[in-house]
C-alpha cells in the first residue's frame, strides 16, 4: 500500500499541466523515441523477427514514463516516475490464482512461443446486452469447458429502465449483473468460474458493492480502468486502494486509440501500450494488465497496424518484465460469420505466440450492436490458440497473413452478422446449443484452419 500512497501524494504536488500538453507530450515524445531506438513497422510482418526491437519498444516505453510521467486529471498534476521505481517493480514476480472450488487455476508468466497455454476467458466482455439475454449469453460461455472465466457484458436496463450513471442506482445495477454472472456458473455445473468485472457500472462504490466471498470474491478479477495516454483518476485510485486493502486480484485495462486526433502511428502505440503496461503496476499496482488498443478506422482491434503493435508490445512485457497481460478482442464483423472467426483467429494465433497470458472475449459489431457475444465464438478463440503454442514467429506470421486476407478487404464493409437469439437454440436455461448454420460454419473454418496449420510442418 505504500507505493500507492506515495503516487496518490504525488499527484497533489507534482508540476502543474493542462490535459492536453500531457498529450501533446506523450505523443511527441513517443515518436521521438521510436526514431531514436529504430522501432520500426515496415507493413510487411505481423510479428517483428527481430527481438531487439520489442526490447527496443521496451526501453522506449521506461524513457517515455520518465519523461512524461502519469497526468492525473482530477489535479491537474504530473506524478514523476523515477528509474529506480521502474527497475525494482519489474523483476517482482505476481503469480496470481483465480477461480475457486475445482475451477480454481493458476495464471503463470509466459513468454515467446511458450508452450504453455493462455488463460481462455469468455463473455461479451464490457459490450452491450440486453437485460433480456444477459443471463443466457454467459451461460453460452460457461458451459464451454476450454472457458476458464467470463468476463460480463454491460447490462442496456435494468427492470427495462434506463440506467442512470454515475448514481447510486449503479451499485443496483452491479448487483445484479454479478448475481446472473454468479448463477450463469452455477447453472452450467462450473461454480467457483472467475468471474471479472463488474462490467456495467463506472463508480468505485459500485465496483466495491459486489466483493463478497458470494459475489466477487478475492480469487475473482475485479475491474479497475486506467484513463489512456498515462493518465490516471481519482476513480481508479478509489479501486486500487480497495482492492489492495481487501486482498483482492484486479485487473487494470485500457484501450489506447490508433488513427486521427489520437496515437498517429503503430510504433508510437506500441510504446505507450508498454508505458501504460508499466505504470499498471507501478502506480495501479494491478494484478494483470490488459490492453484492448483500437484503430479509430474500424473501431476494432483486428487491422494489420493494431495486431502488429499489440504483438511487438506483448513481446517487450513478455520479454522484460514479470508482469500478466491480457488482451480484448473486439471485432469489426458481427457473429455468425466467417469475418469474425478469421478476426479472431489472426488475434489468437499472434497473442499466444507473443506471450500473452489471458484472452479476453471476443466481442462483435465493434462492441456497438446489442447481444454480439457467444460462448462458441469464446470457444474458437480458445481452440486457434492451441494451434500457436508450437509456432514460431515466422510460422506464426505466416498463418496470421493467410487469415488476414480472408478479411482485410471487408474492414471498411463488415458483415453485420445475427445477435445471440439468431445464434443459439435455445430451449431452457439448461439447454441451448448454437444453431445447425452457426455450427457448421464454426467446423468448417476451424477446419480450414488447421489444414493449413498442418501444412507447415
Amino acid at each position: 500500500m505504500s507505493d500507492i500512497y506515495k503516487y496518490l501524494r504525488n499527484s497533489f504536488s507534482g508540476e502543474e499541466k493542462s490535459e492536453d500538453a500531457h498529450k501533446e507530450d506523450v505523443l511527441k515524445i513517443s515518436n521521438e523515441l521510436a526514431a531514436d531506438y529504430d522501432i520500426i513497422n515496415d507493413g510487411e510482418e505481423f510479428i517483428p523477427y527481430e527481438l531487439d526491437m520489442a526490447d527496443a519498444v521496451f526501453s522506449a516505453a521506461i524513457e517515455l514514463l520518465k519523461n512524461v510521467g502519469i497526468y492525473c486529471t482530477d489535479t491537474g498534476r504530473t506524478i514523476q516516475i523515477n528509474n529506480d521505481d521502474i527497475l525494482k517493480s519489474l523483476g517482482t514476480p505476481n503469480a496470481m490464482d483465480i477461480g475457486r472450488f475445482k475451477e480454481k487455476i493458476n495464471v503463470v508468466n509466459r513468454t515467446e512461443m511458450d508452450c504453455k497455454p493462455p488463460v481462455i476467458i469468455g463473455g461479451p466482455m464490457g459490450g452491450k446486452v440486453s437485460e433480456k439475454n444477459f443471463l443466457n449469453i454467459h451461460i453460452s460461455s460457461a458451459i464451454e469447458p476450454i472457458v476458464q472465466g467470463l468476463y460480463p457484458g454491460s447490462m442496456q436496463t435494468i427492470n427495462d429502465g434506463p440506467i442512470r450513471t454515475n448514481t447510486p442506482e449503479e451499485m443496483f445495477v452491479a448487483l445484479e449483473e454479478a448475481r446472473l454472472e454468479r448463477l450463469a456458473t452455477k447453472i452450467a455445473g462450473r461454480e467457483g468460474l472467475t468471474l471479472v468485472g463488474p462490467a456495467t457500472p463506472n463508480t468505485s462504490q459500485a465496483h466495491m458493492v459486489v466483493s463478497s466471498n458470494e459475489l466477487y470474491s478475492k480469487n475473482d478479477i475485479h475491474e479497475v480502468y486506467q484513463a489512456d495516454d498515462l493518465k490516471a483518476d481519482f476513480e481508479t485510485f478509489h479501486k486500487s486502494i480497495f482492492h489492495q486493502e481487501h486482498g483482492n486480484n484486479f485487473i487494470s485495462g485500457q484501450c489506447p486509440v490508433l488513427g486521427k486526433d489520437a496515437i498517429d502511428t503503430p510504433e508510437a502505440l506500441a510504446i505507450i501500450d508498454v508505458a501504460e503496461t508499466i505504470q499498471s503496476r507501478l502506480v495501479t499496482s494491478a494484478s494483470i494488465h490488459a490492453c484492448g488498443a483500437i484503430d479509430s478506422a474500424t473501431n476494432s482491434s483486428s487491422t494489420k497496424e493494431i495486431l502488429w503493435a499489440s504483438n511487438i508490445s506483448s513481446l517487450a512485457v513478455s520479454r522484460n518484465m514479470q508482469h500478466s497481460t491480457a488482451k480484448y478482442y473486439r471485432n469489426v464483423a458481427g457473429c455468425c460469420t466467417d469475418m469474425m472467426f478469421y478476426e479472431t483467429a489472426a488475434q489468437a494465433i499472434g497473442d499466444t505466440v507473443c506471450g500473452r497470458e489471458m484472452l479476453i472475449g471476443p466481442l462483435g459489431g465493434r462492441g456497438e450492436k446489442v447481444d454480439h457475444s457467444t460462448g462458441l465464438e469464446s470457444r474458437f478463440m480458445g481452440e486457434v490458440s492451441k494451434m500457436g503454442l508450437n509456432l514460431d514467429l515466422a510460422e506464426a506470421n505466416e498463418i496470421i497473413e493467410m487469415l488476414y486476407s480472408k478479411y482485410v478487404d471487408r474492414l471498411s464493409d463488415a458483415p453485420e452478422g445475427k445477435d445471440f437469439e439468431s445464434c443459439y437454440d435455445v430451449h431452457s436455461k439448461y439447454e441451448m446449443k448454437p444453431t445447425d448454420e452457426y455450427m457448421n460454419m464454426y467446423s468448417e473454418i476451424i477446419g480450414d484452419i488447421d489444414e493449413f496449420y498442418r501444412g507447415l510442418f
